[in-house]
């Protein structure tokens, strides 16, 4: 999800707060984040 739509339902008002309580990354958010940058950077 977003963060700043879950920041929005969780009422928070410092994204730091969603994102330091609600954010895990593991390390196939890290790939899947890097094969999307790619396709940006190729113009996809």
């Amino acid at each position: 999800m977003n963060p700043k739509t879950l920041q929005y339902i969780m009422g928070h008002s410092d994204i730091s707060v969603t994102l330091n309580t609600y954010t895990h990354i593991g390390f196939e958010d890290a790939e899947e984040g890097e094969e999307e940058l790619k396709r940006v950077i190729n113009g996809e």
